[in-house]
């Protein structure tokens, strides 16, 4: 007599492969086992993924959350999924923080014609820190007829009113663009 019994896993994938993202994003991973009869299913939910390193990044096992992982810290960790005494891994890299918005204060200003105010641009990044940069950015008016904002060192982001009108003022870095409306009275 010959007993058959259910397909056994024998081999595991974690995919996407060998993965990047930057500090304060996630990534979420999928398990893929393949079974004794050639058959393969996603069995993301029912591994134990862990990481070699949870100060890089960490991963969830979490009910609606399994296999996404978290940039902790700059840095490649582990990423392993286990059923049984079967596993697979992948690494993951956690670069820096990169900034995703900018905003450009004080918004809708009144400067006065000849008069100056001073503009401040806060950087806000994929880890949710936020830093001024101020000094770091690329500061346009869209109206230097109406009122002009500087770029140079030590004044970054000082305006100055030379018409009256409505003018709005820009500060770029990296492809990331903040800006502020102003009016400049009599």
């Amino acid at each position: 007599s010959l007993t058959v019994t259910s397909a056994s896993l024998i081999s595991l994938a974690v995919t996407p492969a060998l993965p990047s993202i930057a500090k304060g994003l996630t990534q979420q991973f999928v398990a893929t086992g393949t079974y004794t009869d050639g058959s393969t299913a996603d069995i993301t939910t029912s591994v134990v993924w862990s990481t070699s390193d949870a100060t890089v990044a960490t991963v969830s096992n979490a009910l609606g959350s399994k296999g996404l992982a978290s940039g902790a810290g700059v840095g490649t960790a582990t990423i392993t999924a286990t059923s049984g005494a079967i596993f697979g891994d992948t690494d993951l890299t956690v670069t820096a923080a990169v900034l995703q918005s900018i905003v450009v204060t004080p918004a809708g200003a009144f400067i006065g014609r000849t008069q100056t105010r001073q503009y401040t641009a806060t950087g806000t990044y994929s880890d949710s820190s936020t830093l001024d940069i101020t000094a770091s950015v690329t500061w346009s008016s869209s109206s230097p007829a109406t009122a002009t904002i500087s770029n140079a060192g030590g004044s970054n982001g000082l305006a100055t009113g030379v018409a009256i009108g409505a003018v709005t003022f820009r500060a770029t870095l990296s492809g990331v663009i903040g800006a502020a409306n102003a009016t400049v009275t009599p």
